[in-house]
């Protein structure tokens, strides 16, 4: 029995053609990225490409130009090959995120070897501390009220 074990996999990850020609795409961006962040004052804490300055011109025409030397800072690219388009989606950093919020930052540089290991040791910890299992929470009680609406329908 032939089972499709590339069905739902990307294109870089299915085909040996495409792997060489996007790998040497990524690594000429790393390189430009490096050399960006390098010129900038904040380094890696530099914002995304939302951050803009207003200027005026001459005329007094106003226009937002992307802060740093060397222009944009994008904090993610996506790319496609089809029509060679470079998409640079930014958001602005969740309050939440169980990676970089600040109550996470905090937590570790208070409590150092100890907070890691509440973190491998509780499974949940992360979510407590930020607040995520609250919106859990709050999703679960919203499904089980729309399976009560259609229960009584």
């Amino acid at each position: 029995m032939f089972i499709e074990s590339l069905k739902d996999r990307t294109l870089d990850q299915q085909c040996t053609v495409t792997r060489p020609g996007v790998s040497s795409i990524a690594a000429s961006y790393a390189v430009e990225l490096f050399v960006s962040l390098l010129h900038q004052p904040l380094k890696e804490l530099t914002p995304a490409y939302y951050a803009t300055t207003t200027t005026k011109d001459a005329i007094g025409n106003t226009s937002d130009i992307p802060e740093g030397l060397l222009g944009i800072i994008p904090h993610s690219i996506r790319g496609s090959l089809f029509n060679y388009e470079n998409i640079l989606p930014a958001t602005k950093k969740f309050t939440q995120c169980i990676a970089c919020s600040e109550k996470v930052v905090e937590a570790f540089r208070a409590e150092g070897d100890s907070f890691l290991f509440k973190v491998f040791e509780t499974s949940t910890y992360l979510t407590n501390l930020t607040g995520i299992s609250e919106y859990e929470r709050i999703n679960n009680e919203i499904i089980d009220l729309e399976s009560d609406l259609e229960l009584s329908d």
